[in-house]
C-alpha cells in the first residue's frame, strides 16, 4: 500500500510540475513538409514525465479524419541548445499524400497506457493497522 502512495505521489509531483511548465510537448511541437510526401515534427518532454509513460504524437488532416501515428525517434543530441538536459527531444516522420491549399493538419498527443490506480479497503479496519 505504500508503494502505491508512492507511485501517486511521484505521477502529483512530475504532471504538477509539467502543468507549472505549460503543455510542454504541445508547446514544444514544430512541423514541416517537403510539399511531396514527407512531414517531419519535432518535439519535447520531460525526461521524468516520460519515465512515467511514453506519449505519442498522432497525425491527422480535414480530408482524412483519422488519427495516424507518427514513427517517432529519440534525437540524442541536443540541437535546441537552449533546452536543458532535462527534456526528451524527439523527431518524429511521416508520409502523406494530401499536401495542397485548404489541407489542415492536425496533431495530438495521447499516452501509450492508461493512467490509472487502484486501493483494497478493509471497511471494518477502524483506522488500525
Amino acid at each position: 500500500m505504500k508503494e502505491i502512495f508512492i507511485v501517486l505521489l511521484n505521477l502529483y509531483l512530475v504532471f504538477s510540475v509539467q502543468a507549472i511548465q505549460g503543455d510542454i510537448p504541445m508547446k514544444s511541437l514544430s512541423c514541416y513538409n517537403d510539399y511531396n510526401s514527407q512531414v517531419t515534427c519535432t518535439w519535447m518532454e520531460h525526461s521524468e514525465a516520460h519515465a512515467l509513460v511514453d506519449m505519442i504524437l498522432y497525425q491527422r488532416n480535414n480530408i482524412e479524419m483519422e488519427n495516424i501515428e507518427m514513427l517517432c525517434k529519440r534525437q540524442t543530441e541536443n540541437y535546441l541548445h537552449e533546452a536543458p538536459d532535462s527534456y526528451v527531444h524527439w523527431v518524429c516522420r511521416s508520409t502523406t499524400d494530401h499536401f495542397g491549399i485548404g489541407v489542415e493538419d492536425i496533431y495530438s498527443f495521447k499516452p501509450n497506457k492508461v493512467l490509472q490506480a487502484e486501493l483494497n479497503v478493509e471497511l471494518f479496519q477502524n483506522g488500525k493497522d
